[in-house]
């Protein structure tokens, strides 16, 4: 066995597979998500660029290109950087990302009456932190949850509360909660609360995507189903008194929330609908006719009737616009690309020997696809509008360069996976 793993690291590799190590199906993946970006944003901005760009139809595309360029040097970068790393500094670098997304409620701009930005100082660029916070989360949870794989199945998430009324808990009891709450409760869901509700403020959508992709990595990672029943049914109540709170009191975005989902569900609303409101309907019922009208093949690349008249088409409702210009077929390959890179990150966690990159190349890979997904569900009706947009093919840089990051790490592991190096000295 020695000498055949010597063998397999002494062959020499082709320079291909020496500079796109990893998953290849993920990197052809990530490519045809690349083209599809540059032929949405170069059409749908189209009618922008004459009003914005002076008539330049080439100034956005071109734009995008750049920060393509930038995401697939991020990409390759990250990939070669072994994922021993990643465990190594990763709650500094949650910790680090926590005081940005801390930061913007102090310094931070809002776009688009929704999220939180900050601003790189000296130049005209903006991020959203909340982008960095939930890949270095997932890094913290993958991590605790790969320390705590021989113990998991047998310990309790949450410490036993006592009821109202009920009897009082026993020193026995009040010891066992004391190493549930430093063993278990505050390693694992500590971070996740604080991000979470650091995003929820200013973004609902984006805190349920992130605590979905968590609770998911909770269940792989063999916290019992009842322990994640229990933690569901506190989040909901935390989560309906929140909403109700912040409504009456009128802090940060509830009332739009609440809003919108009475929009969704044909609740007829007695008050006067706000701007944001008004938006929504528009961009709804435009994005309606975009899909309409797409039918089987589609319009045809360039000759879309809607980007003028549907509000974010190279961003929110890129699904929309996709389904327009090359029809149910377009549509059907934009999902499978998406199902594709879920169902690669599955092959390469159900192949890794060790918990924490597999746990990580998992959480992820949810992450990426879900968000695709809610984009695709709001551009077809089929959920209230959220403002996610569509990794790696709507127009920005902030999420693509982050989703970028993700991606290098998911192929980082596949590429040690080959090199037969997950096990090495400093692994988890």
């Amino acid at each position: 066995m020695a000498d055949e793993r010597m063998e397999q690291i002494s062959e020499p590799k082709k320079l291909s597979e020496r500079i796109f190590g990893g998953d290849k199906a993920l990197w052809i993946v990530i490519a045809a998500l690349a083209v599809v970006s540059l032929l949405v944003v170069y059409s749908s901005t189209a009618s922008m660029a004459y009003k914005k760009a002076g008539g330049d139809t080439s100034h956005y595309v071109i734009n995008q290109l750049r920060f393509m360029v930038l995401s697939f040097g991020v990409i390759y970068v990250v990939h070669r950087i072994r994922y021993q790393v990643y465990a190594k500094y990763a709650r500094l670098s949650f910790v680090v990302a926590l005081g940005l997304m801390a930061l913007t409620f102090v310094v931070g701009v809002s776009l688009n009456d929704a999220s939180r930005w900050l601003k790189i100082p000296g130049t005209s660029y903006t991020f959203q932190p909340s982008d960095l916070l939930k890949v270095t989360l997932i890094l913290v949870l993958a991590r605790e949850l790969s320390k705590r794989q021989k113990v998991i199945g047998s310990t309790p998430l949450l410490p036993v509360v006592p009821l109202f009324g009920g009897r009082r808990l026993t020193e026995k009891q009040r010891m066992q909660n004391r190493n549930v709450w430093f063993d278990t409760t505050l390693p694992l869901l500590l971070p996740v609360v604080l991000a979470c509700g650091a995003i929820f403020f200013s973004n609902f959508s984006t805190a349920a995507i992130t605590f979905f992709t968590c609770l998911v990595m909770l269940y792989v990672g063999r916290v019992r189903v009842r322990e994640l029943w229990r933690l569901v049914r506190i989040v909901i109540v935390v989560l309906v008194l929140a909403l109700v709170v912040m409504n009456a009191a009128g802090v940060g975005r509830a009332e739009t929330w609440v809003n919108r989902l009475k929009n969704f569900v044909g609740i007829e609303q007695t008050d006067t609908p706000s701007g944001r409101e008004k938006d929504d309907d528009l961009q709804v019922t435009q994005a309606k006719i975009a899909i309409a009208s797409g039918g089987l093949f589609g319009k045809g690349p360039g000759h879309s009737t809607q980007r003028a008249n549907l509000p974010h088409s190279y961003s929110d409702f890129a699904y929309a616009f996709i389904v327009e210009e090359y029809g149910l077929l377009g549509a059907f390959v934009v999902l499978s690309l998406y199902l594709w890179l879920f169902f690669r990150a599955v092959m390469i966690f159900r192949k890794c020997e060790k918990s924490f990159p597999g746990l990580l190349v998992l959480g992820l890979g949810i992450m990426i696809v879900l968000q695709g997904i809610f984009n695709m569900l709001v551009s077809v009706n089929l959920f209230p509008v959220t403002g996610q947009t569509l990794p790696l093919i709507s127009l920005g840089g902030s999420s693509m360069l982050f989703t970028s990051l993700a991606l290098g790490m998911m192929l980082g592991v596949s590429r040690q996976m080959e090199e037969k190096t997950l096990d090495m000295k400093d692994s988890a």
